[in-house]
């Protein structure tokens, strides 16, 4: 049973703790955890009908989660946005890689793409990993499966290169036994609709993320309008791969967590793209294709 706080929220009776329980229970201070609550609305508390927190049980176990990544060196917004989504899945769906990116970082300027370029943007990605990415991270998702068929030898050679590559499309069955990684979506997963590149090293770090707009099959498939967003921060890059790991494992794809154990010992990228080289290379490809 629930009862109504000062600001309309409904109290539960699980929210009993107070903000020194918390912080008794994970070691986080309560100036830390009003901190973080101003700048990240975390945690979120119940508030009773005088404005006093209380909090659940369970976000207690968040808390200390968050303090853990933080702590092994995660950008604490970035360990507050996985530790939610991780509370968050409640179902089967598995999450999707642009609602992740537009959600958990709105400065991303999301812009309308042709799917020309993204082609060429896709292109200059994976060529610039290629040439100056080693041992990459690297994730695939085609809206079709023939779209991979047409990728499929530059993904193989990416494959050979990388600790970790792994594709997502309509594929009929989970392959393992082949590199790339293919792993099925579900018929109805977001992702179907989805269009993504994502490379982490500490070379050469981007990503890629676009969903295709309704209303277009009358148009050629080059001219259809997709809502993109396309980033080289390697905050923001090794978030998306952490979101295509959930997406992988979440779809059957069980490799004993190497994926996550990989990115976890890998530092994240110092450097920015060498961009001047990965625009050339957009340039180049966006003449072609038109």
């Amino acid at each position: 049973m629930a009862r109504m706080g000062a600001s309309g929220n409904a109290v539960s009776d699980e929210a009993h703790l107070t903000i020194g329980d918390v912080a008794a229970r994970t070691g986080v201070s309560t100036t830390t955890l009003r901190a973080w609550e101003r700048r990240h609305d975390f945690p979120h508390p119940a508030r009773l009908p005088g404005g006093h927190r209380r909090y659940r049980e369970d976000q207690c176990e968040q808390v200390k989660e968050v303090a853990r990544r933080r702590d092994r060196g995660v950008r604490l917004e970035i360990a507050i946005a996985d530790v939610m989504m991780a509370s968050s899945r409640s179902g089967p769906q598995a999450p999707s890689v642009f609602a992740s990116l537009r959600s958990r970082h709105p400065h991303l300027e999301a812009l309308r793409l042709r799917k020309s370029m993204m082609m060429s943007l896709s292109w200059a990605i994976e060529d610039e990993a290629l040439a100056t990415a080693a041992r990459p991270v690297i994730f695939g998702n085609f809206q079709r499966t023939r779209h991979f068929e047409i990728a499929q030898s530059r993904w193989e050679e990416l494959a050979r290169v990388a600790d970790v590559a792994v594709v997502f499309s309509a594929f009929p069955d989970l392959r393992t036994d082949v590199a790339p990684v293919r792993v099925p979506l579900a018929p109805d997963a977001p992702m179907r609709h989805e269009w993504s590149v994502v490379c982490d090293s500490a070379e050469f770090c981007a990503a890629l993320s676009a969903w295709e707009l309704p209303g277009q099959e009358d148009k050629p498939n080059a001219d259809r309008v997709m809502e993109g967003m396309w980033t080289v921060d390697p905050w923001v890059v090794r978030d998306a791969a952490l979101t295509c790991v959930r997406v992988a494992q979440d779809y059957g794809y069980d490799d004993g967590g190497r994926m996550e154990r990989i990115l976890e010992e890998r530092p994240v990228s110092a450097a920015s793209a060498p961009m001047v080289t990965l625009f050339n290379r957009i340039v180049g490809y966006a003449d072609s294709v038109r």
